[in-house]
């Protein structure tokens, strides 16, 4: 049983706070990394990991977007953008080829901002004469579908501490690596190809300054909320330890 916390107050001062039930609640980096770093003679691998299996076995939501435009507003400035849920596709079908499943996620445009940055850089909005006349065929006019995916459990994906990267009390920060694993990935190009069926798709003319037209479809996949776009390390920092 634990005894309490130790923690560092505002002013950076190391605190004890004792008690009879700890709950550990900080996401699945900052649990991990805690556990990790409260070593005792007692838990000389870190609190409760007799097993070695704290922090590995980490799990994300993948999330592939496929995204097209519609001649009508669909008026994404005046509610929530994500609108319908779908879950035909969330409970294993062996004959998909993998496990699990992923939820289909409808959004009706994103805001003038974000619409404005991802537009440019997929060559859809132009500069010159064109650019506002381009801007205003696409901005308000976004559906898509997004498949939420969802994880295996697999060991190579981890949180561990990083054996350089400290954070101002000198406490290890985690250490996350991440790569998409075989079913994930057959997962999420199943969720593609059915988006892709479902994408609206216009023919609109080009003004004469636009060298590309503004009709194209968009695909794009991200780990939802902590990963980037392509399997990669990454570090984060945080502080606490138990007792």
């Amino acid at each position: 049983m634990a005894s309490g916390v130790i923690y560092y107050d505002a002013e950076g001062r190391e605190q004890f706070q004792a008690a009879e039930v700890v709950i550990l609640a900080c996401n699945g980096v900052g649990t991990p990394r805690l556990m990790l770093n409260s070593v005792s003679a007692k838990f000389p691998d870190g609190i409760a990991n007799s097993s070695g299996l704290v922090g590995k076995n980490l799990m994300f939501h993948p999330y592939a977007q496929v995204y097209g435009y519609v001649d009508e507003p669909t008026d994404s400035n005046r509610a929530p953008p994500t609108c319908l849920w779908s879950k035909e596709f969330y409970e294993t079908d062996p004959s998909r080829g993998f496990a699990r499943g992923y939820t289909f996620q409808f959004g009706r445009g994103v805001g003038p901002v974000a619409e404005a940055v991802a537009s440019e850089a997929k060559g859809l909005l132009p500069w010159g004469a064109g650019h506002h006349a381009a801007f205003r065929r696409l901005n308000g006019h976004r559906l898509g579908l997004s498949a939420i995916c969802e994880d295996l459990p697999e060991e190579h994906n981890r949180v561990t501490l990083d054996p350089v990267l400290k954070d101002s009390h000198g406490i290890p920060a985690p250490r996350i690596d991440y790569r998409i694993g075989e079913n994930t990935a057959r997962m999420m190009e199943h969720g593609i190809a059915h988006a892709r069926r479902s994408s609206p798709r216009r023919k609109r003319p080009t003004s004469a300054s636009t060298a590309r037209s503004c009709t194209a479809a968009g695909i794009s996949s991200v780990r939802h909320a902590w990963a980037p776009t392509r399997p990669a390390r990454s570090s984060t920092s945080g502080g606490g330890r138990t007792m």
